[in-house]
């Protein structure tokens, strides 16, 4: 099965077998990359990331900037970047909060996921470099995203607004609004989030089960990556962790749509976040991809990615290339 489906309350069996044929070869070459052996106990985490040199971002592709205009600009002192597009642009507006365990700077695949939202979206993208842990936390950075917000807000309504993200920027995406709210500010219109990471914990007894499959991501790295994002809060806090907000949190948060792979560490919270939130009255669906890995969408010509923005297309209003 190659289309993802939305599913009901309860689990999500991991499968290591189905998707498509171009899905299935992805993940047995992510599975040679060294990512999963390092995140795998916390030693390399801990010898490569406290002292670092702060990371750069990947540079924009030069493709990109001949389709686009590029807006840099500083927010709070943090580098924050535009784009949009110079044909067929829309009224929409996506704020991209991208992943890498909170410790890892913007990657070129990123580029490409918003290189395919803006083309099949026609909307602008701002990409707030929020700073990183260990040398940051989320203490800082959520005051930066309202800051990011606010400037955005001076173009666009709120209703045309979408928070989006992947993994760690996918649990920010949705927990943004929160902040928001607390902030006085009016709510974005949508939440759109790739495989998020929402329990910065890993305490969900399911975890295991799809670890087993993952080709990417480990658990213990990335617990230790969370610590150093509460920065001695407790991790549980539904700005790190949103799979652990109480009722009332999950009552207001945005139309939501996740987009998620059943090979991929992240599943098990993805379905505990959507069944509280739908319980709790919100409007939030979780479209499954068998055989999925962690964050898919990445590689914009996998058979099933085009079907997921496709699908982000109708649900920003906008019709879309097959």
């Amino acid at each position: 099965m190659t289309s993802g489906h939305p599913v009901g309350s309860g689990t999500v069996e991991p499968s290591a077998n189905d998707g498509s044929r171009a899905m299935r070869l992805a993940a047995r070459l992510i599975a040679l990359l060294p990512t999963k052996r390092n995140l795998s106990g916390t030693d390399w985490v801990n010898s490569k990331y406290p002292g670092r040199t702060y990371p750069a971002m990947a540079s924009i592709p030069w493709t990109f900037r001949q389709t686009h205009t590029i807006q840099e600009r500083r927010i709070d002192g943090v580098r924050t970047i535009t784009v949009r597009p110079l044909l067929g642009a829309s009224r929409s507006h996506i704020v991209y909060t991208h992943g890498g365990t909170y410790i890892n700077e913007l990657g070129r695949p990123h580029w490409w996921i918003i290189a395919e939202l803006t083309k099949r979206t026609g909307a602008a993208v701002t990409v707030p470099l929020y700073r990183l842990a260990p040398e940051s936390t989320y203490r800082e950075a959520f005051p930066y995203l309202v800051s990011v917000y606010r400037d955005v807000l001076r173009t666009a309504d709120p209703e045309d607004v979408t928070l989006m993200g992947d993994s760690a920027g996918g649990g920010l995406a949705i927990a943004q609004s929160w902040a928001f709210r607390d902030a006085g500010l009016p709510a974005p219109g949508r939440v759109v989030a790739f495989s998020p990471w929402l329990d910065v914990t890993a305490a969900n007894p399911a975890i295991p089960k799809y670890d087993a499959v993952d080709p990417m991501l480990s658990v213990a790295g990335g617990v230790q990556a969370g610590l150093w994002w509460a920065g001695g809060d407790d991790p549980r806090n539904p700005l790190m962790s949103p799979a652990c907000a109480p009722e009332e949190m999950l009552a207001t948060v945005p139309p939501t749509r996740i987009y998620q792979g059943t090979r991929d560490v992240c599943m098990a919270d993805a379905v505990v976040f959507r069944d509280r939130a739908v319980a709790a009255g919100a409007d939030v669906t979780l479209a499954v991809y068998p055989g999925g890995f962690h964050v898919f969408p990445a590689f914009p010509r996998l058979p099933e990615s085009r079907r997921v923005y496709t699908d982000i297309a109708a649900f920003l209003g906008r019709p879309s290339l097959p």
